[in-house]
């Protein structure tokens, strides 16, 4: 997630894939009957994003999928979380077209290019396309060509979704469904219904999502994960049935969409890529021992300390810091009121008593002693 993050702080800020045309790679054969249209279709979808970040999907997506999900690609948001990976980019090719007797499958690469022409990637997707009943075409989801060959089962309020190479862990499944409940009697929550994607590997979770390579992949595998609160759907690796932190999100993220909190709520009930609050508070109470530059004052300003390593989110750690000392102070009605803040400013000037130029003793502070 630190890594993913301060690279999407680049892209974000120097592309847009606005009204960008569709090129075609050498070698790919537009002869072969539906290949041109399944292309027009590709393309007529992506210029779709250009004025939204919801297009309508019943024009692209079967009527099933679009009944039951808001948003039913899984490659949409599966990058930055809340901004269209197909916005994303200067240029767009495609590299590949495979038609087959269920589907037209289509490999596209995303890229941008810097001042000086560097060519850098920022994903190769998979889109498999397919003409319905009244030869309309229609997206068929990876999750369905890839997660079709995969387990399924359910476990209380969670369906999990996972490799034939796995063994299902019921223990811990009912791990997970302690701490779900342990959380909605906390929160006074109803139970929600949550399909959970799982694999060994983020390769193989994006590969289900459609991706052949995605900027946030590579590197040592870590667990990591990414939930979408809309559709109540979580991603997730490397803790295979119990990975709670994506959970707390689905759960309480749309009680405080303002709150500057939220992935620091999850840190302190979920941990973060496999580790609990203390293991990474300890790792940026070093950080900051051996980084005196850092000025923790400006916490709050867009991008500042959201990278130490690949195993430390220091933004997200001191967020869940914060969470847990409020809880230390006042428990859960102290979580629940602090989540209604708006701002750090007003967290700590209401929570701790803090003016801004004694948030960085404050916090160093509370590293060491945490």
């Amino acid at each position: 997630m630190c890594r993913t993050a301060l690279l999407l702080s680049l892209v974000l800020c120097s592309s847009f894939a606005a009204g960008q045309r569709l090129y075609l790679n050498n070698g790919v054969d537009t002869i072969e009957p539906g290949v041109k249209a399944a292309i027009h279709f590709l393309q007529t979808y992506l210029d779709a994003f250009d004025t939204t970040s919801n297009p309508n999907y019943s024009n692209y997506w079967p009527e099933e999928d679009c009944k039951n999900l808001k948003h039913p690609d899984p490659i949409v948001f599966a990058i930055a979380g809340d901004y269209p990976t197909y916005r994303m980019g200067s240029t767009r090719t495609v590299l590949y077209v495979k038609p087959d007797t269920n589907y037209i499958q289509i490999k596209t690469l995303f890229a941008w290019t810097d001042t000086q022409n560097t060519v850098s990637v920022l994903a190769m997707t998979n889109h498999y396309i397919k003409a319905d009943n009244h030869a309309q075409l229609k997206f068929i989801s990876p999750l369905k060509v890839i997660g079709g060959q995969w387990q399924t089962q359910t476990v209380r309020n969670v369906t999990y979704t996972y490799p034939s190479k796995h063994v299902f862990n019921k223990s811990k499944a009912d791990s997970l469904v302690l701490s779900i409940e342990k959380l909605e009697r906390e929160w006074d929550l109803k139970p929600i219904s949550i399909h959970y994607y799982f694999a060994d590997t983020k390769d193989e979770i994006q590969k289900l999502r459609g991706f052949d390579y995605s900027l946030d992949m590579g590197n040592r595998d870590k667990p990591s994960g990414i939930s979408d609160d809309q559709d109540n759907v979580v991603f997730c690796s490397g803790l295979d049935e119990n990975y709670f932190h994506e959970v707390v999100h689905i759960y309480l993220n749309h009680l405080y969409p303002k709150s500057p909190l939220r992935e620091g709520l999850a840190i302190f009930y979920g941990g973060s890529m496999g580790h609990n609050l203390q293991w990474h508070t300890q790792r940026l109470s070093a950080y900051l021992q051996a980084h005196t530059e850092i000025n923790l004052d400006s916490l709050d300003k867009k991008n500042y300390f959201i990278y130490v390593d690949n195993y430390t989110n220091p933004a997200g750690t001191i967020r869940g810091l914060i969470c847990a000392l409020v809880y230390k102070k006042s428990g859960i009605e102290g979580l629940k009121r602090m989540m209604t803040y708006t701002t750090l400013e007003e967290i700590f000037n209401k929570e701790f008593g803090l003016k801004r130029g004694q948030w960085d003793k404050f916090l160093r502070d509370a590293t060491t002693s945490y």
